[in-house]
């Protein structure tokens, strides 16, 4: 995506679509910045397409759905830290490599980790891992990996917002 319908002379204000602009990417007029993979990414984002547009108008402007259009951030941070979490639960508490077996486990599971409370998954996940030769502390690997991510990702959330106010500022 190119912000070069931003660049039409001096704008009074203006909207920013953050799903559209954020989808495959976006040019600013000085580079290529590409989707956005984790919460912070997100953020830093959405500050410098501010910043941008900035630069080409005097009015006033707005993300006036910026909650939702940070959520897949914070979606894609939680899968992030969840697969990482899951790696170190298998690691310490199986004694086999968790690298190895969370990146199996990930390409097999057709359903994806969430951060609303969801036993589908969690019932493909214990059923994924025992196939992958995890058949000892399944519920404890589980509940670990889903804990910590959730701890993680409201951490880096909270980072994120922090940088993106700084960054406006």
């Amino acid at each position: 995506h190119d912000m070069d319908f931003l660049n039409m002379g001096t704008l009074t204000c203006c909207q920013i679509n953050l799903d559209k602009l954020f989808d495959g990417g976006f040019s600013t007029g000085h580079g290529f910045l590409r989707e956005p993979n984790s919460i912070m990414s997100y953020g830093a984002l959405a500050a410098i397409a501010i910043q941008s547009n900035q630069n080409d108008q005097h009015g006033g402007q707005a993300i006036p759905n910026f909650d939702y259009g940070m959520a897949p951030g914070v979606a894609k941070s939680y899968i992030k830290h969840f697969y990482h979490n899951l790696a170190k639960a298998i690691t310490l508490l199986v004694k086999l490599d968790g690298e190895d077996i969370a990146t199996k486990v990930k390409g097999e599971m057709r359903l994806k980790p969430t951060l609303d409370k969801n036993e589908a998954f969690e019932e493909q996940l214990k059923e994924t891992l025992k196939a992958n030769k995890v058949d000892k502390f399944v519920d404890e690997i589980v509940e670990f990996a889903i804990t910590s991510a959730y701890e993680e990702t409201d951490r880096e959330t909270y980072q994120a917002m922090e940088a993106f106010i700084h960054n406006l500022n």
